[in-house]
């Protein structure tokens, strides 16, 4: 099924080119959505049309313009590198490189550097929907994303499988890479989650930079202590050239959390399952980090529902209990959704 000719309502592009890449767009009335089905379907653009604000940020660099580069010696090379901003589906490696069960995997490999296939599933002025699949190569999965969207709708809907092929038990980590940056993020924003998570602070310093925290102990959210034992509200973006830190979330009262910029007078509001996704990680890199990877460019947060934690791997996560286990043949899902709210 191809997309049918519509300049109105509900309509989708799936004709479209990134370099050598496919694409696929999605609108309506209030939204464009670009998903890079060639690199790993990442969401690249989120254009709320109203404000002409487009809530993905990218990185420096952007999206490359052919194939993923998999000749790397350094493992971290393939992903970081490439990285292009936007969202990805992490799975089935989370982090850092990690050796598990005879397979070296990459940083997040393999599913977010594969080229997705993808087919319309309805095209209708009232509702669009694709879905975006993609086969393992070192792993046996099969990982399916179902994009959807309502005429006037501000909330893209998702639901996305993941089927064991084999009869083998295997131990994963699965993840949602969402991140947010300029232009739509600055220091005036505030993260808001419901309820009052455990926050447990990444065991060391990430890229041996400084950080915000005075050390690894656990504090409920959002205010902890910094290195001068002042407190420090987490809840809100810091300005440029603030250290780096890496946080995990437990404990959600529910998979939701909202990034609000006075600013845009807007709110990006994401919600999931969290019965596969128990952790929520932060991520913020306001560009301290000078040296390799970002050299002091990158100005962002990552806001990642998560099965699993840390995020140095998937052998990590078995050695603590929580990585996701699939059966064989077994199946499993989750819904979520990115949506848009006008700030009161």
């Amino acid at each position: 099924m191809r997309a049918q000719s519509r300049n109105h309502s509900c309509r989708i592009h799936d004709n479209f080119k990134i370099g050598k890449l496919d694409a696929v767009v999605l609108e309506n009335e209030k939204l464009r959505i670009t998903v890079a089905a060639g690199r790993g379907a990442d969401v690249v653009e989120f254009l709320h049309k109203p404000d002409d604000l487009d809530l993905v940020w990218l990185t420096p660099n952007g999206m490359v313009d052919g194939e993923v580069n998999y000749n790397y010696n350094d493992p971290l090379g393939a992903f970081t590198d490439e990285y292009p901003g936007g969202w990805q589906t992490i799975f089935p490696n989370g982090g850092a490189a990690s050796n598990y069960q005879g397979a070296d995997f990459g940083q997040h490999a393999e599913m977010a550097l594969l080229p997705w296939d993808f087919k319309i599933l309805k095209d209708t002025p009232e509702e669009i929907s694709v879905e975006f699949f993609v086969y393992g190569r070192k792993t046996p999965f099969l990982v399916k994303r179902t994009m959807s969207l309502k005429s006037n709708s501000t909330t893209l809907d998702m639901i996305e499988t993941i089927e064991n092929l084999s009869d083998v038990e295997i131990p994963t980590m699965w993840g949602f890479h969402f991140t947010f940056g300029p232009p739509f993020m600055d220091d005036k924003c505030r993260v808001v989650l419901p309820g009052k998570p455990t926050v447990m602070p990444h065991a060391s310093e990430v890229f041996g930079s400084s950080r915000r925290l005075k050390g690894n102990e656990y504090f409920a959210w959002p205010v902890g202590v910094g290195p001068d034992d002042k407190p420090i509200d987490f809840s809100n973006i810091p300005p440029r050239d603030t250290a780096t830190e890496m946080l995990y979330m437990k404990d959600l009262e529910r998979g939701e959390y909202r990034v609000e910029s006075p600013n845009k007078g807007l709110a990006a509001v994401v919600k999931w399952d969290k019965t596969n996704h128990p952790y929520l990680w932060f991520w913020q890199e306001f560009g301290a980090t000078k040296g390799y990877p970002w050299y002091g460019r990158y100005y962002n947060i990552g806001l990642e529902p998560f099965s699993s934690l840390p995020t140095t791997g998937v052998v990590d996560s078995v050695n603590n209990g929580t990585a996701l286990i699939f059966k064989g043949r077994e199946v499993k899902s989750n819904k979520f959704s990115f949506g848009v709210e006008k700030l009161k």
